[in-house]
């Protein structure tokens, strides 16, 4: 299929929706830089969140079977030096390459690539990381669109290429990835053997506690109990096992609620009962 599918990920807003002028802004940009693009689609992340950022990235891209798929993303805390900065300098752009043909170009900011490590070389991007207090808008997207008028079917290294991240962090353990609409949690919660092995558990996030039921779905309780399962979010790891996001939900209610909205990074406390 000709022309390109852009999914844009970010910060603008935080997560208030995407209506925010950020958006639109560099929607218009792409516009002008690319001029085959077929579909651009924008997701709103909470504000400087590169763990709900990373999480975003990879449920898009790595399920992806569109061709000429473009992630872009930009969620740029500029935490990497917390001195004083010339001319609005910050976190560098990276990309990577993946095998189902998916290209994702994005600032190198804390957790944004942690998922599609092991997937493909991540790389630093020839540009400058200066000069805009915006950049996603007035520096990065001639990147994008360089990127976007290359052939790798070719062989040929993209002319901006730079050197390969080894760098990339490991996604903490046992932590919030996303709330959706709903408000169910989708954690990375890896179970032990023996917490497997119960029915319910005890969890903990930002000391609020609840007792939740281990079930085979979100809908596996009754209508008002918490259950962890299994949900609908995950991909496939590079050595070819699913990986399934357990989310924490309670059935007909909001579980974000309870735990008072925690955000993506909040840490998950388990513990079998008594």
């Amino acid at each position: 299929m000709t022309g390109h599918y852009i999914s844009l990920v970010a910060d603008y807003g935080g997560r208030s929706g995407n209506a925010d002028l950020a958006f639109a802004e560099v929607g218009q940009k792409l516009y002008e830089k690319i001029d085959d693009i077929r579909h651009f689609e924008q997701l709103s992340v909470n504000a400087f969140n590169t763990v709900e950022t990373g999480f975003v990235v990879a449920e898009l891209a790595l399920n992806s079977k569109i061709d000429n798929h473009i992630v872009y993303h930009n969620t740029a805390p500029r935490k990497d030096d917390i001195n004083p900065r010339a001319n609005n300098a910050g976190e560098f752009l990276a990309y990577c390459h993946l095998p189902n043909g998916v290209n994702v170009i994005g600032v190198f900011s804390g957790y944004c690539f942690s998922f599609l490590k092991g997937y493909a070389p991540i790389y630093k991007v020839k540009c400058e990381s200066k000069g805009s207090q915006f950049r996603s808008r007035d520096v990065f997207p001639d990147m994008v669109a360089s990127l976007a008028k290359h052939d790798f079917s070719s062989g040929k290294v993209w002319e901006f290429q730079g050197e390969e991240l080894t760098n990339v962090p490991d996604m903490p353990e046992n932590i919030l990835l996303f709330t959706d609409g709903y408000g169910n949690l989708k954690t990375n919660i890896v179970l032990t053997e023996e917490q497997a092995k119960q029915s319910k558990l005890h969890v903990n996030i930002h000391d609020y506690t609840t007792i939740v039921n281990l079930g085979a779905g979100i809908f596996s309780v009754a209508d008002g109990e918490y259950v962890l399962a299994k949900g609908s979010s995950g991909w496939i790891l590079p050595n070819g096992e699913r990986k399934f996001v357990f989310e924490i939900s309670r059935r007909g209610g909001n579980a974000a609620g309870h735990f008072n909205f925690p955000k993506p990074g909040a840490k998950i406390h388990l513990q079998t009962l008594a």
